[in-house]
């Protein structure tokens, strides 16, 4: 398990390294898709902007049911493969998202795509990988636990009790 969280850490903190470097070059014009900005037809640029709302929570979504919906307890080698190929999927679906808008503030320079792509690196921060998400796979549930009551826990009963028990249980 260790070596998983290992593995999908490299691909996170990789991947919004590459998307922050690509986005700085792009701002600050290192790299120029275009010396001026194109107009934007404003039609498309409300279909990319729904496309972003759209697939921001279905992927926060998708990954949380797919944990959640997973039977109880996993072993360990399949609780692994499921929760790095849904946190593969959620990685990269977000992080395709934010490089359009890198890739469309590049061209068109509108202001738009930028303050998209800076709350996407902010949702960045609810996707980061960790064991405890990878863990909870391998055990069950506490609302699935059977009640378990020791001896501890049940109440003592004195003989008076006891003999008003059963003469109620009588009547």
């Amino acid at each position: 398990m260790y070596k998983a969280i290992k593995l999908l850490k490299r691909h996170y903190y990789g991947n919004i390294a590459l998307l922050a470097v690509v986005f700085l070059l792009i701002l600050f014009r290192v790299i120029p898709l275009f010396t001026d900005g194109q107009a934007i037809n404003v039609t498309a640029e409300r279909y990319v902007i729904m496309i972003s709302i759209i697939a921001i929570p279905v992927s926060l979504r998708f990954f949380a049911r797919r944990l959640k919906k997973s039977p109880r307890p996993l072993e360990t080698p399949a609780a692994t493969h499921i929760y790095i190929s849904a946190s593969f999927l959620r990685l990269y679906t977000i992080s395709g998202v934010t490089l359009m808008h890198i890739i469309l503030f590049g061209i068109f320079r509108n202001m738009n795509f930028f303050w998209f792509t800076v709350v996407l690196f902010i949702v960045f921060l609810f996707c980061k990988p960790s064991y405890e998400e990878l863990e909870s796979l391998t055990v069950i549930p506490e609302e699935q636990k059977p009640a378990e009551t020791s001896e501890e826990q049940k109440p003592v009963e004195t003989p008076e009790e006891q003999q008003d028990l059963h003469e109620e249980e009588e009547k």
